[in-house]
């Protein structure tokens, strides 16, 4: 059976019938980055919580679907412009030792939504604490005004010696890829109904670009999202005579060769073969 990783989806917000469909679909790997609670937060009780929930409680849940789950930890851009709340919230983050925990393969998603100056103050926090402790990074592009986002961004990476290779940058269309390879980092397609990409777009991206580096997730979320584009977006691609090579890199190979950079993540074929889950 085709295997399929999904290396950004909310499974906080998803229903136990999301982790049978996707099982059933072949999505063996995903990756949970943390997100924002859906109203505000009142106090960091709230973010300790949410990422004690995803390290323990949803790794089991997927695990009872044969999904291997990791986690990635992080004050997501939505939530990181409230003071004190959000310096608060990274402080017990970095004090609580979260991102050293197991099954925790990076921090993420940082970056921006609103592009100001308090969401960089925490996305610099976070992604030089990462590169302190050399941890994987997912950033989140914001959704509006991408390339200013890119540009921005861009500005803050001239500061600092960070190696691209073990960071991704997420929510990635036509404006943004180019700039995202050509730093070296990894880039994220998210496949996601009517705010982001179609299968038939990332099609065009992979024909424009090539499929080094790139990985298809579904960001799906409490909105309108599908838990299965990731293998819907390979359905498409088969259907679209695309080169099998393309589609398992996108879909499999270049998530799992950009994880496994983390300690942490200690899924293997063998793994799979087995029916061996630890």
């Amino acid at each position: 059976m085709t295997q399929y990783f999904d290396p950004h989806i909310h499974m906080y917000s998803r229903t136990t019938d999301d982790y049978k469909n996707m099982a059933i679909a072949g999505i063996e790997l995903v990756v949970q980055p943390s997100f924002w609670l859906g109203s505000p937060r009142t106090n960091v009780g709230t973010f300790l919580d949410y990422w004690e929930h995803m390290i323990t409680f949803e790794t089991l849940r997927a695990r009872e679907y044969g999904i291997e789950h990791y986690v990635c930890i992080s004050v997501n851009p939505k939530e990181s412009v409230t003071r004190p709340l959000a310096l608060d919230a990274f402080e017990a983050m970095v004090k609580d030792r979260y991102p050293l925990r197991d099954r925790v393969v990076g921090i993420g998603e940082i970056g921006y939504n609103l592009i100001n100056d308090e969401e960089e103050e925490l996305f610099v926090k976070q992604l030089d604490f990462a590169h302190n402790e050399n941890l994987l990074v997912m950033i989140h592009l914001p959704h509006n005004n991408k390339p200013e986002g890119m540009k921005r961004m861009i500005e803050v990476f001239k500061s600092g010696n960070y190696n691209f290779q073990r960071i991704l940058i997420d929510h990635n269309t036509e404006e943004t890829v180019k700039d995202t390879l050509d730093i070296g980092a990894w880039g994220g397609l998210s496949v996601y109904p009517k705010t982001k990409l179609s299968p038939e777009r990332v099609i065009r991206i992979v024909k424009n670009f090539g499929s080094e580096r790139l990985m298809v997730n579904s960001a799906a979320d409490w909105g309108e999202s599908d838990p299965l584009s990731v293998p819907l977006t390979a359905l498409e691609m088969k259907k679209q005579r695309c080169d099998s090579a393309d589609i398992e890199n996108i879909t499999f190979n270049n998530a799992l060769n950009f994880y496994k950079q983390s300690s942490k993540f200690d899924w293997t074929s063998k793994d799979r073969e087995q029916g061996n889950h630890k």
